[in-house]
């Protein structure tokens, strides 16, 4: 490491020096230590790095180790691709609307509902099917503000 970058590193962290030698100022290693060997330097305090702050080598290790990550997790099965996630969804919720569907008229059928009350049950019925459309255009919603 050049002089100049640990004298900048050293100054950036705040590291106060103990004494001077031959003109220069001494550290003691404990306080400079940190500050000298950190390679994303003094000022990352949470302990979050972000990529894009990172050297163009380190950014690009980060990227291959985190890409590796993300296979390993696929592989053991710690992780499932979207896309099967919302095929999942999407047969769950096509089971639930087709129970909403024909829920009044089991009802009426085989428990011998009146069908006033059958209407009652259509009308709920009816009511979630629409909740459940609208949690899922709100969803999308904000899955496209994501994306942009």
């Amino acid at each position: 490491m050049d002089r100049r970058t640990a004298t900048k590193r050293l100054r950036d962290a705040g590291v106060p020096p103990c004494g001077k030698r031959g003109g220069h100022d001494v550290y003691r290693l404990a306080d400079a230590a940190p500050a000298l060997v950190d390679p994303i330097g003094p000022s990352v305090e949470s302990g979050v790095v972000d990529p894009r702050d990172l050297p163009p080598k380190d950014r690009k290790d980060y990227y291959q180790s985190e890409n590796e990550r993300l296979k390993v997790e696929v592989t053991i099965g710690q992780l499932i691709p979207a896309v099967e996630v919302e095929a999942d969804y999407a047969e769950l919720v096509k089971k639930v609307v087709k129970v909403l569907d024909t829920l009044p008229d089991i009802l009426e059928r085989d428990c011998a509902l009146a069908p006033e009350a059958a209407e009652t049950v259509q009308k709920t019925c009816d009511s979630i099917r629409q909740q459940l459309y609208e949690l899922a255009v709100a969803e999308d919603d904000d899955d496209v503000r994501d994306r942009a």
